[in-house]
Order: structure tokens, then sequence, then C-alpha cells
């Protein structure tokens, strides 16, 4: 299985600052995790690249899934053809997220090991994780 992740890197000198990493082992998550701790590190867009296009023609996606690492929480949205838009139900104490237009709201962070479990389980199963609480909320 394989999950791509890109994200962007808030740099002056060059505005078009990013980076990437295809996983493919679980021992992978764990980098991705620390990559996207690193400072100035923005939102990673993920996709499994085992599930099926959603428009074989344009080659949409059939899922939609973000995450980043802010302020030493680890935070996730996941939308796909079968679940509506939702965030992890995490520590209440967690703070609001805002990365370009994702709001991650207060009570959406969990703690990173949290979140490299369910993003290895998403790498396994190619589906929503079910090890970790969900709640919908407005994508807007």
């Amino acid at each position: 299985m394989t999950i791509t992740a890109v994200w962007a890197i808030s740099s002056p000198a060059n505005t078009h600052a990013g980076d990437g990493l295809t996983v493919t082992e679980p021992s992978g998550v764990d980098e991705l995790v620390d990559r996207l701790a690193e400072p100035n590190t923005g939102l990673a867009a993920l996709w499994h690249e085992q599930r099926e296009a959603a428009d074989p023609d344009t080659g949409m996606l059939d899922h939609d899934v973000v995450t980043a690492v802010a302020a030493g929480f680890g935070y996730l949205a996941y939308i796909d053809t079968d679940h509506d838009y939702a965030v992890l139900d995490g520590d209440p104490d967690s703070p609001p997220l805002h990365v370009d237009d994702v709001h991650f709201p207060a009570g959406s962070g969990v703690v990173v090991d949290v979140l490299a479990e369910a993003l290895r389980e998403f790498l396994s199963t190619a589906r929503r994780p079910v090890a970790v609480e969900w709640r919908e909320v407005d994508p807007g």
C-alpha cells in the first residue's frame, strides 16, 4: 500500500517552497509525522494510491485527506464517498488550527502518536481509520 503526501513550506525566500513523501511501510508514517512537525511546514494533502478514482476520466480522487502537526498536536480531516467531512474528536484542550482554507476546530487535535496510528491504519486499509473517534464538521 502507498500513501503520497505533499505540503507547502512557509518561506519568505521561496513562495513556492514545498515538500513531499511517499510512504509504503508503517515505519514511514513516523518520518512523515516528524517532517510535518518541522517549523514552517504547512498542511499536508494525502492520497492513497490503491483507491479507485471517483472519475476515471479526470483522475479525480474519491477521497480528500489532510493532516498537520502544530502546537504539539496532530490534526486529521477526512471525507470520501462513504463519509461526510469529519475531523478527529481530540483533546478538548487542543487549540483550533487554520491552515489555508482548512479549519480544524478547537478540540480536534490529538497527541502525535494517535495521529501516527490513524495514518498507519489508513496506509494499511485505504479506508477512514476506525481506531480514532471522528466528528462531522462543516468544511467551510
